[in-house]
């Protein structure tokens, strides 16, 4: 009899510990912060780039339960300042938040309009939604693949702006070739060959033609990495990759060379990007005006 009362008790504890836990799936994950449940407070982040992690999610348990969250990738977060860039989410994040608990995420996630301003402190964000089917279908293949780089940027883009799939670039021609073939088998269109008087936009190892503009950059690595060199505009947004692979320990260089004809804002950006990680930001500027 007494075995059996201890048994009695034990299940009776495991349900309480069970009724005291709630599982939150993405489906209504904007429901629960509209109820009150949970807070998301939403910001872009810079110390990154649009490609990587360009949100900081801060998320609060409001409740006396315990709240497991699940937001999957092709979850889209909308800028309340819609100057600033909409992110779909390219990994998926589970939050086990305690009562009364407040956890940060950084999001890897990608921009989906090519036009805007990229996330920075300053830009704050609302979750909307899971992306319509083919845009999240990419974004579960970006994140199968961990293609977090230009290449998977360049993809989101090239589907949500309807342009040719040679558009997807990257001195990564392994990453870029299998987004090109996903692409295709996702909208039914075929990948054309570059047209000749595009051929420096989307072939990264060219070398500029006509007015050239070029440095390099002198540092040293403590250790083994793998990072993404590229140009970006001044509103943020990515234009041309300058090298990706690894960099060796030890002092390193990296040039950079574009051609001024094709790319002719008078502010760009040098940024190094590694693990998603924003490791160095050089502005270049040929503004005559400017001190």
């Amino acid at each position: 009899m007494k075995t059996r009362n201890v048994i009695l008790i034990l299940l009776i504890t495991v349900l309480m510990q069970m009724s005291l836990f709630q599982q939150i799936f993405a489906s209504d994950f904007k429901s629960l912060i509209t109820s009150g449940k949970l807070q998301c407070n939403a910001q872009g982040n810079d110390l990154s780039v649009h490609y990587a992690k360009p949100l900081k999610l801060t998320l609060k348990n409001r409740t006396q339960s315990q709240l497991s969250v699940s937001l999957p990738a092709g979850y889209i977060f909308k800028a309340d300042d819609t100057s600033y860039q909409n992110i779909i989410t390219t990994q998926s994040l589970i939050a086990n938040l305690q009562p009364g608990q407040t956890k940060e995420f950084e999001m890897y996630g990608m921009c989906i309009e090519s036009s805007d301003i990229s996330p920075s402190q300053y830009s704050t964000y609302s979750p909307s939604g899971i992306a319509e089917p083919k845009l999240l279908k990419l974004a579960q293949f970006i994140e199968q693949n961990k293609f977090f780089s230009p290449a998977g940027q360049q993809a989101v883009w090239a589907y949500m702006n309807d342009e040719p799939i040679y558009t997807v670039a990257s001195i990564d021609t392994s990453q870029s070739f299998k987004l090109q073939r996903f692409l295709s088998e996702l909208t039914g269109k075929a990948i054309l060959p570059v047209p000749d008087d595009q051929s420096y936009l989307y072939n990264y190892n060219e070398r500029p033609r006509s007015l050239v503009v070029e440095g390099e950059i002198n540092f040293r690595m403590n250790y083994k990495i793998h990072v993404e060199w590229a140009l970006y505009n001044e509103n943020g947004i990515l234009i041309r990759e300058l090298y990706n692979g690894y960099l060796e320990p030890g002092e390193q260089t990296l040039s950079f060379s574009y051609d001024a004809t094709v790319y002719t804002d008078p502010v760009y950006y040098l940024k190094l990007v590694a693990d998603g990680e924003l490791m160095y930001n050089r502005k270049l500027s040929f503004d005559e005006d400017e001190d």
